[in-house]
Order: C-alpha cells, then structure tokens, then sequence
C-alpha cells in the first residue's frame, strides 16, 4: 500500500512538472512571430529515419553526429516562412527510394509558395503547428512544424521520394526586408 502512495506521488510530481512553463511575455511573442509570418529557423541537428545496413558510415558524419542525430553546426540549413512563400534548403541524410540523375541537388530544396498550407495554436503545449504541402519539381514535401515559446522549433520532412527526417533548432523573426 506505501508503495502504491509513493508511486502515485511521483507520478503526479512528474505529469504538473511537464507543464509548460512559458511566460506570457513568449507565448505572445511565439503567436505574433508565427501570424506575422515572418521568421526563419536555422537548425542545430536532424534526426533521420534509422537506416538499414549502414555500418561504417558514422565517419562520414560531422562531427559531434552518430546515426540518430546529425550535428547541423556550421553547416549551412536554413528554413524561412517570409509572407507566402517558403525558402528551404536544408542538407538531408537518409535513404532516397528513387533515385536521382546526375547534377540534381542532394539536399531537400524549394523556394515558392506551398500548395496548402494550415496553421493553428495549441494552447495546452503553448505551440504554434504549421502543416505545408510542396510540390518540387521531382518529389512532394509535407512538412510538419512546430514553434515552442522558448523560441525553438522543431520540423519533420515527409517526401515522396525519400525517407523521413526531422530538423530541431531555433526560431528568430526575420529582420532582413
């Protein structure tokens, strides 16, 4: 019975600590950064899909990286929503289920306006969840992207053509105009 009381105990100590603890102060900031549309994320790390066979290739990573997470410093990533249009170009590792011709870009790449676009606040996680569609000219994008009040974000890539990955970093308003 003490066991039950003190396993209980903890158990609600854990779920009230999981509350965000943003401030007013940044979850006004993360809605009017995400409404303004206006605002760039630069990642620090990317999780891939696990890979099949890929022994021996964790010394053709940067860095810092193994295979379930990718170092992303001072590597050149950079992700901006600025109006309705999306600028990505972010290095991508993982596996391409058709494969490319020769001269095509390695990394995933698109600048225009999505197909579709949703977006709405989660007042429970204090997030802000943004769904695109991008049609490039060899593969469709869905990306899913999160931005958190303490200004980082995190953003999983879906393509038609590759596996899937998932990019974590920060968000900063973009300033250039």
């Amino acid at each position: 019975m003490k066991f039950r009381v003190l396993f209980l105990s903890i158990l609600c100590i854990a779920f009230l600590s999981c509350k965000s603890s943003a401030t007013l102060a940044e979850i006004e900031n993360l809605k009017e950064t995400a409404t303004s549309k206006n605002f760039t994320i630069i990642s620090d790390s990317a999780n891939p899909t696990a890979l099949m066979n890929t022994r021996g290739l964790e010394n053709l990573l940067p860095p810092g990286s193994n295979l379930a997470s990718i170092s992303l410093v001072n590597i050149q990533n950079n992700f901006t929503i600025k109006n309705d249009s999306i600028f990505l170009d972010m290095p991508f590792y993982g596996e391409r289920r058709f494969g490319g011709g020769y001269g095509t870009e390695s990394g995933l790449q698109f600048e225009g306006i999505p197909e579709k676009v949703e977006s709405s606040f989660n007042p429970k996680k204090n997030t802000y969840e943004f769904e695109y569609l991008l049609n490039t000219k060899t593969e469709s994008l869905r990306i899913s992207l999160t931005l958190f009040a303490n200004k980082t974000s995190r953003f999983t890539v879906n393509s038609s053509h590759r596996s899937t990955i998932t990019y974590n970093g920060k968000w900063e308003i973009d300033l250039k105009e």
